[in-house]
């Protein structure tokens, strides 16, 4: 979603500086429209799709919210051997703290211990091996996803490219298009969803950007001769202007799911 919404603006953008363009021919430009605008469509009633016999976002955070009780505060903090309540560890180095060392298995399961004090809307005192994970971390996922345009996208794929419905059945005031900024909320609504799910949730571990890496060259020739070519510099500075942006999703993510 991310890689062809981006390619898209990108290349868009560089088209309306160079008239003389291929993209800027009528035909070239019409497929361009057309593809990116059917990807975006198709990928998010994919991503959304609430079947129980499909992979998807929606099938995702209904499967772990119907089986919340396997995600117990135990399982969270010890699933990979880490202690449930390890001893606080000696430290031989003067003015060492415990804290100062991450990897630790008292470091480990203190962190872990905190998040699921938020996940599951207790606290330090009335603390149980039995705890799960609150309705409301789920509520707020669903939040996320329904407060943008993608039931609207969702919708008109129904009337006009999966189905070819009857004009009496279209609504006269149902946009046939999205704008950038909805295409753009619903992929931070996907990608903090699924950052939540696998980064707090699932407790993965394992954190990347959200916009994944472009070879050099993505965009065409780069260098001619020892020269920079103008319009691949262009490029590339827009796509790492929209990935810095969009790689900041992911940031404080847990203040939001716990806010």
């Amino acid at each position: 979603m991310l890689l062809s919404e981006m390619s898209y603006r990108v290349a868009r953008d560089e088209a309306a500086r160079e008239s003389e363009w291929a993209l800027n021919i009528p035909l070239v430009a019409h497929l361009l429209n057309s593809g990116y605008f059917s990807s975006q469509v198709l990928a998010t009633r994919r991503m959304l799709d609430k079947r129980r016999d499909v992979v998807s976002l929606r099938r995702l955070i209904n499967d772990i919210r119907d089986n919340k009780s396997l995600i117990t505060r135990e399982v969270y903090v010890s699933f990979d051997g880490t202690s449930y309540e390890p001893a606080l560890p000696e430290i031989e180095i003067p003015g060492l703290q415990p804290s100062d060392s991450p990897f630790s298995d008292w470091n480990k399961s203190r962190i872990r211990q905190e998040r699921f004090d938020r996940l599951s809307g207790t606290g330090t005192g009335i603390r149980s091996r039995d705890d799960v994970i609150n309705d409301s971390i789920f509520q707020k996922i669903d939040d996320w996803i329904d407060s943008t345009a993608a039931s609207k996208l969702i919708t008109f794929s129904h009337k006009y490219l999966a189905h070819a419905a009857e004009q009496s059945s279209i609504d006269p005031t149902m946009p046939t298009g999205a704008s950038f900024a909805e295409v753009e909320g619903i992929h931070k609504a996907v990608a903090q969803s699924m950052r939540a799910i696998y980064d707090v949730i699932l407790s993965s571990g394992i954190y990347s950007e959200v916009v994944p890496g472009v070879p050099l060259g993505f965009f065409g020739k780069v260098w001619d001769g020892t020269q920079l070519i103008p319009s691949a510099a262009r490029m590339n500075k827009h796509w790492d202007e929209m990935a810095d942006e969009r790689n900041q999703w992911a940031m404080n993510l847990e203040n939001e799911l716990f806010n």
